[in-house]
């Protein structure tokens, strides 16, 4: 399972557009936007440096200037990006705000990652996740990821509980409505046959875990044989598609993405007033669209 903030700009997925949700977030909070720019370098540091580890172990396909010279050459990468990530947090020191600020700001950045480390663990254990298993990883990367940038922008303004949890749940749940979206567009993928399918991809994807939460064993064990084959048999593809679409897997897809979006305005809505930076942060949801399936 990616960690769903990819190179890809369609659907508003542009990685230079997360850029600002700490500076917003701070601003919604009652801070000043500025007083971020340590923690959104530290959270693209090590979205670069997550993404490489991610495409390593799970055996994606390599970007071409470290495909030639192999995973060593990404892994040294990732961790001087890691480092480098380290030590733009030290550009905490010098805001106006107090130490005990600086550091819980740094520890909201910092401590999630061992909570994505677990995630990314339990997907390595987990090759074919139930429902609820698929939630559980989803939230411990990408959810926790979104969410950490949004409390330790909003953490340089408040200490207020109840704001940053507001802000912790607006981003877990835009991390999880991009991590649905992913998976549309590999289903769309599916649908469309563009491109080779990743059975190991699929089997862990969202259709896939809905299919095991609805459907009879002898139809999962038709869907697992099927996977193998979609790669280079159409037929195959095209019976995937049919099982996802006759269950409702589509459907509930989309209903998640419903869910997802009201859950994250109502984070919003509970950690903020009215505001342009609020306003601002709704606006980014809103960039947030299905591809057509």
């Amino acid at each position: 399972m990616r960690l769903a903030l990819h190179s890809k700009s369609e659907g508003g997925r542009d990685p230079s557009v997360w850029a600002a949700l700490p500076g917003l977030c701070c601003q919604a909070a009652g801070g000043e936007a500025q007083w971020t720019d340590a923690v959104a370098a530290a959270w693209l540091l090590f979205y670069a440096a997550a993404h490489l580890m991610d495409s390593v172990e799970d055996q994606d396909e390599p970007d071409p200037w470290w495909a030639m010279q192999g995973p060593g050459l990404a892994l040294n990468a990732a961790t001087g990006l890691y480092f480098s990530a380290c030590l733009a947090l030290e550009e905490l020191d010098d805001l106006p705000i107090s130490r005990q600020t600086q550091r819980a700001a740094a520890v909201q950045v910092l401590q999630p990652f061992l909570l994505m480390s677990s995630g990314q663990f339990a997907d390595f254990n987990t090759p074919e996740p139930t429902l609820e298993e698929y939630w559980r990883i989803a939230s411990a990367k990408s959810g926790a990821f979104f969410s950490l940038a949004c409390q330790a922008g909003a953490r340089l303004a408040t200490d207020r509980p109840e704001v940053l949890e507001g802000f912790q749940q607006f981003g877990l749940n835009m991390g999880l409505l991009i991590q649905i979206l992913d998976d549309l567009g590999d289903y769309r993928d599916l649908t469309e046959q563009k491109g080779a399918v990743d059975a190991r991809s699929l089997l862990r994807s969202l259709p896939a875990a809905y299919l095991r939460e609805v459907c009879t064993g002898e139809i999962i064990e038709r869907f697992n044989r099927l996977v193998w084959k979609a790669g280079h048999n159409p037929e195959a593809a095209a019976e995937i598609v049919q099982m996802i679409e006759g269950n409702g897997g589509v459907l509930y897809l989309l209903a998640e993405l419903d869910k997802r979006r009201s859950l994250a305005l109502t984070g919003l809505k509970r950690a903020a007033k009215p505001s342009p930076a609020r306003e601002a942060l709704a606006a980014l949801l809103d960039k947030l669209q299905a591809p057509s399936t």
